[in-house]
């Protein structure tokens, strides 16, 4: 009996989670940021990421996407490096754009260009992508890259993806979860690994990795 309700809950979920993704995920992830996203102004994973981007960062140009307000843009800018930012969320890309940065109101699957750029910077952003987009997404980033470039990346350890509040602000967000061994299958026809830390963050109960990737010739 038990077996049975959990099925039921389990395929509950999953109705829901395909319902919200034709009513389109990017939509309830920017209402999130738009009203709950004021405090992620902070360096993502620090010390361990600014001390990454220092010792692996090359050339002059980045592509962060998922900027938010623009804190690690502004410390990546004071660093010498011209930046461009993607935050779908308006609240934020305005907060970004008031501190002088070049930012588009886009999520990477909306971004178009024909730029190209040293260092693709994706901290807790792709993280929202649906799994089925995502492959598309890692082509699209590295077709991004300059020869050689590099790709600065975190994800959250799992094997699932659901809408959920882990920071209990009472609103939804999309969330994918991936293994190790599928991570490397999704970015090994791309990139060389150079270097990842698995990070805990215990207000989320979540595990992260925090990857640097090389561009393959």
């Amino acid at each position: 009996m038990h077996k049975f309700f959990a099925f039921v809950f389990t395929l509950i979920g999953y109705c829901s989670l395909e319902a919200h993704v034709t009513q389109n995920i990017d939509e309830i992830n920017r209402d999130f940021y738009d009203n709950s996203g004021s405090f992620f102004n902070a360096i993502p994973f620090s010390p361990i990421l600014p001390e990454l981007l220092v010792k692996y960062g090359k050339g002059d140009t980045i592509l962060e996407v998922g900027s938010g307000p623009g804190g690690l843009a502004v410390w990546l800018e004071e660093k010498g490096y011209s930046v461009t930012c993607l935050e779908p969320s308006k609240k934020l890309s305005e907060a970004a754009a008031e501190k002088g940065l070049e930012v588009y109101p886009l999520t990477i699957q909306e971004f178009q260009t024909d730029r190209q750029y040293d260092c693709v910077v994706a901290i807790s952003s792709l993280i929202h992508v649906p799994k089925e987009e995502l492959p598309g997404q890692i082509k699209k980033i590295a077709g991004l890259l300059k020869p050689q470039g590099i790709f600065f990346v975190s994800f959250i350890e799992g094997d699932s993806e659901d809408l959920e509040d882990p920071t209990n602000v009472g609103k939804l967000r999309y969330f994918a979860r991936w293994s190790e061994s599928d991570l490397e299958s999704l970015l090994s026809p791309y990139f060389d690994t150079v270097e990842t830390h698995k990070i805990v963050n215990e207000k989320m109960g979540r595990t992260f990795f925090l990857s640097v990737y090389t561009l393959k010739n």
